[in-house]
């Protein structure tokens, strides 16, 4: 039912869109009433509104849980709503809100002034009508009783507690030429919920100043205004802060997540309290928000300056700085950061939490130590420009690198890379080389790599198959860890196999059988079968064998042909790729089963029939047909399952000549037929 009724109203508010131009609609259920705030989008829909007024239509979408067989359209105002005449708004004149409205609405400096083409009068013109029709909504947003004397607000006091309505606001235009949107809203006093409050209300104290800001965009929906209240005696009573609310104004288009005002301070030592109140389109006034409290603060422009640092016992680093005294009440203490280098990253090691400390104690500093310090309050950090340096005498050695990886490529290129050490007086890495484990390690990088890699180039062309490289980590104080473990790296092998020779062929389970003895390469991981027809110039592989671990292997070539002969070697390949030199070839020739095969052909005017004669002890499963077109190389052409095909697509004057070649169903084929030849 839910569903239905969604759809229902969809489509009542779908029906009435036309054009860009039109009215918006608010609506505010109450305990007791629901009421209704409508809007021109632009401002010639404003003028047309104020001259034919606004009619409202409700729908009764949902009477307690059902929805009614009949919904007709009940109109709420026998007379289209319009400005009220002039002497129903003087009793309000009191209300500025009123005033402004009216002024739009009645005065207009340019009435009956014509442009005669003038594009400056028409210019000012039209900022003119932008202006009355931007302050008229302004106004009406602002007073509820600036809406009503407009002619855009409503109270429906005939709304039941268990109906939800569909309402429509349009503009009754006598001219159906002229299309405005109507404006549509659903809604039930059940829906009716109490105003919320605002929230994220925060402040940023400056000197006899302070700068508050809210959320706007999540209550936008419902507030258009705020009004800011103030307290001088911590929060026993509130003032507004002005008589104005603070209306968030942007550009069109821009979407502000927050809304800001400003107020001044008499001076930054008295305690102010700032709390906000939202104003909805209905002229009611929310509950408050949280209150903030604070007060005045002077701007942070001086940095803290470390004057002294002592070393305690080679362990703790007592660091003793300076600030003015008269700072004290503006500022929340002192931040102190750290770095084992001059350059790069500090990290905060210490936060006071007294504007009044100028004294710490680092009891785990490093052996090398680079001090920053700040000054900071709740809305400004300020650094010194100073660091201040102090180191601890270092005399341990930093841990041995960890998790050392690498790899050498074909052309002798080595890459090794590690973990990083911890240590944080790490100052780089050295790497040492050697032939064998158990010979001593040379230094390869007399200077100390920075860096977590290292690339080398060594002799590929050796009879050792290994290298090996260690490595150690420096530390600021040239204290050497010890060896890391140690990488072995193999190198590539750059000589090709011995090749396999073939000791047997013979024709065996319906094909070729080639039997060779494998490559005696220890590192040797495939072989690879090539093979020829005898009167073609050119091998192709036609296997790739794991190598076995017996002396010799067997390949039976079943792709062969009866009465054929073949020409077959073997190449080994290693784990590395290299290739072997090729055995020795071997040939041989199928024998088997004698097959015949001819071609005949059946002229006609505008076709060519053409039938076969197929011998062969194998089953036939297709028989392929080509052609060639005057003298032109023959070509596939099509394929037959029957005993015959008949080619219909001949053009005159042009002469063909046909071929056939059967397939088995082994996979083998027939040798290609005799050439017919036929002229068109």
């Amino acid at each position: 039912m839910i569903r239905n009724i969604f759809l229902l109203v969809l489509l009542f508010i779908q029906i009435t869109s036309y054009s860009q131009s039109g009215v918006q609609l608010l609506c505010s259920p109450r305990q007791d009433s629901i009421l209704l705030r409508w809007a021109p989008k632009d401002q010639k829909t404003w003028k047309l509104g104020n001259q034919y007024g606004y009619t409202i239509l409700r729908y009764t979408i949902l009477k307690g849980k059902k929805v009614p067989k009949e919904i007709p359209a009940v109109k709420l105002n026998q007379q289209p709503f319009k400005p009220h005449p002039m002497p129903q708004w003087e009793p309000f004149a009191d209300d500025k809100y009123v005033s402004i409205a009216a002024e739009c609405i009645f005065n207009d400096d340019y009435k009956g002034v014509s442009t005669g083409g003038n594009p400056f009068i028409a210019a000012k013109k039209y900022q003119n009508e932008m202006h009355r029709f931007s302050f008229a909504l302004y106004a009406a947003d602002q007073s509820l009783m600036a809406a009503h004397l407009s002619g855009l607000y409503f109270a429906d006091k005939t709304a039941q507690r268990d109906e939800k309505y569909l309402y429509k606001v349009f503009i009754p235009i006598p001219d159906s030429t002229v299309r405005i949107d109507t404006a549509s809203a659903f809604t039930g006093i059940s829906e009716y919920q109490p105003l919320p409050k605002p929230f994220d209300l925060k402040a940023e104290w400056n000197d006899k100043k302070v700068s508050l800001s809210w959320n706007f965009k999540y209550l936008k929906h419902i507030y258009n205004s705020y009004k800011v209240e103030k307290s001088e005696d911590r929060g026993k009573t509130f003032k507004y802060l002005n008589e104005n609310s603070v209306v968030q104004l942007v550009d069109e288009g821009v979407f502000p997540d927050l809304i800001y005002k400003s107020d001044s301070l008499v001076n930054n030592e008295q305690v102010y309290c700032y709390r906000i109140r939202g104003v909805s389109a209905f002229g009611e006034i929310g509950p408050p928000s949280d209150t903030i409290v604070g007060h005045g603060t002077k701007p942070i422009e001086v940095a803290p300056a470390i004057i002294e640092n002592t070393v305690v016992n080679n362990k703790k680093i007592k660091l003793d700085w300076s600030y003015p005294e008269e700072m004290n009440p503006y500022i929340s203490g002192f931040r102190i950061y750290s770095a084992p280098k001059p350059k790069g990253r500090k990290t905060k090691i210490y936060e006071s939490k007294s504007s009044t400390e100028r004294t710490f104690t680092d009891t785990i500093p490093d052996m090398t130590n680079y001090y920053l310090i700040s000054v900071f309050s709740e809305a400004k950090e300020k650094f010194s420009s100073i660091i201040t340096y102090a180191e601890l005498v270092d005399s341990f050695p930093p841990a041995p690198p960890q998790n050392v990886a690498g790899k050498i490529e074909a052309n002798g290129k080595v890459t090794i890379s590690w973990k990083r050490n911890t240590d944080k007086d790490i100052e780089g890495y050295r790497v040492y080389l050697s032939n064998h484990p158990d010979f001593e390690f040379i230094l390869v990088t007399p200077a100390v790599l920075k860096d977590t890699f290292f690339t080398d180039s060594i002799n590929i062309h050796t009879l050792t198959q290994n290298v090996y490289y260690k490595i150690r980590a420096i530390d600021l104080r040239q204290n050497q860890s010890a060896f890391s473990e140690q990488l072995t790296l193999k190198r590539p092998n750059v000589i090709p196999p011995v090749s396999p020779l073939i000791k047997i062929i013979e024709e065996k389970d319906g094909g070729v059988s080639l039997t060779w003895v494998n490559s005696s390469s220890y590192d040797v991981a495939f072989h690879h079968v090539f093979r020829k027809e005898h009167e073609d110039s050119s091998f192709r592989e036609i296997a790739k064998i794991n190598k076995v671990p017996d002396v010799r292997s067997t390949f039976v070539d079943k792709q062969v042909k009866t009465g054929k002969a073949y020409i077959y070697y073997v190449i080994a390949e290693d784990e590395g790729g290299l290739m072997s030199a090729p055995s020795k070839e071997i040939g041989f020739k199928t024998t088997g089963i004698k097959e015949s095969i001819s071609l005949k052909k059946k002229e006609y005017t505008d076709r060519v029939n053409l039938v076969w004669n197929i011998k062969s002890d194998k089953k036939i499963t297709k028989v392929i047909v080509y052609r060639s077109v005057n003298n032109a190389p023959m070509e596939l052409y099509d394929n037959s399952t029957s005993e015959s095909y008949t080619d219909t697509k001949l053009s005159p004057e042009k002469t063909y000549e046909y071929r056939i070649k059967a397939v088995y169903n082994d996979g083998s084929s027939s040798e290609l037929s005799n050439t017919v030849k036929v002229k068109m």
